[in-house]
């Protein structure tokens, strides 16, 4: 008899389990996942209007302000003439701020490191050593070899981190982090070295390291949108793989996932990014640093929704940067790159003091 009431008993528990605790569970979840859908909707309308009024400003504001009626007469008219000038310009700051931005998502994602980024992890470096020898040691190449040359030293310096920091069963996300920051400061240093030793003629170079977008057209516009189209989409597809490697180590590999291809295929797509990036519009720094945290805070860590917002975040940073720029103190340009790393390098310090008190 004791033997029929403990199973009558544990059926009675199973099925008030199925039809009482499930059910309730599972509307639970539900309402967390819409509740997560709604906030990333507002969040994604918010900053795409914040975005357009942004872009507006850009094209309006500038050594010479435009009025209103003017750009419209001009769209109305086809005659493009100061849209021919801004309007590539912004286009450009928005691809950098996307990219940049996504890069260090996907950068953060598999590293498990908040402090990864182009910047940070060499890519950038290796990118500007290479613009720095072309405008300083071989001047005669012109500019249109420039954006080759940056692209090739990132894709350099992101084989080379990738190189010194594998072991025997691949890489490791601190030492890949660790290396980057090791071979960035090696490049730093060679760029400093050419910067002092054409002292004389470095004042381009100086400007180009700063990441200015001065001067970009539909040329630049052409050579970045691809990288961006296709990387941003390519991250999108492959958010499944960034939230699973954001696990533990042995977890990852105790759910099957050939841990090492994927790493080195969302390596890649960062690097794609970031070096694009590089080669259009110089070593714009913090972005991809300072956006994908801020991302996460707002929506979460869920890849699905944090890598759009960081893609929002980053077009609005960099645009508003190079906006500022051009307006603070005309008719000089203060470069892009410098007031992203105004805002970047308190946060970074933030994130030592933060990391150091834990």
């Amino acid at each position: 008899m004791a033997l029929l009431s403990c199973r009558y008993s544990g059926g009675y528990h199973n099925r008030y389990f199925r039809r009482s605790i499930l059910p309730l569970f599972a509307a639970t979840q539900r309402r967390r996942t819409n509740m997560r859908k709604s906030r990333f909707l507002f969040i994604m309308m918010g900053l795409s209007l914040l975005l357009i009024i942004v872009a507006f400003l850009s094209l309006r504001l500038g050594a010479v302000s435009t009025p209103i009626a003017d750009i419209i007469e001009e769209m109305r008219s086809g005659e493009w003439l100061v849209l021919k000038y801004r309007l590539p310009r912004l286009l450009i700051a928005v691809l950098v701020g996307v990219n940049m931005a996504v890069s260090g998502s996907i950068l953060q994602g598999i590293t498990r490191n908040p402090l990864a980024a182009p910047d940070i992890i060499g890519i950038s470096a290796g990118g500007g050593l290479f613009a720095v020898i072309v405008l300083l040691v071989f001047p005669h190449l012109g500019a249109h070899v420039l954006p080759i040359a940056a692209f090739a030293g990132a894709i350099l310096a992101a084989t080379l981190v990738y190189l010194v920091s594998y072991q025997r069963g691949g890489i490791r996300p601190m030492r890949l982090a660790l290396t980057g920051v090791a071979i960035s400061t090696g490049f730093q240093a060679l760029i400093t070295f050419m910067i002092v030793k054409f002292a004389l003629s470095s004042s381009q170079a100086l400007v180009w390291l700063k990441g200015s977008l001065y001067a970009r057209s539909w040329q630049h516009v052409e050579l970045l949108w691809p990288w961006t189209a296709v990387g941003v989409l390519l991250t999108l597809l492959c958010f499944r793989l960034l939230n699973t490697l954001q696990l533990d180590e042995d977890t990852v590999k105790g759910l099957g996932m050939r841990i090492q291809v994927a790493r080195l295929a969302l390596l890649a797509i960062a690097v794609g990014l970031a070096a694009s990036s590089v080669a259009i519009a110089g070593t714009i720094g913090f972005v991809g640093l300072v956006v994908p945290p801020l991302a996460r805070i707002l929506v979460g860590s869920d890849s699905r929704y944090a890598v759009p917002v960081a893609a929002l975040l980053g077009a609005v940073l960099v645009a508003t940067a190079d906006m500022l720029g051009r307006i603070v103190h005309p008719p000089l340009e203060i470069p892009a790159g410098i007031i992203t790393a105004l805002i970047g390098a308190p946060y970074f310090l933030y994130i030592l003091l933060v990391r150091k008190g834990k």
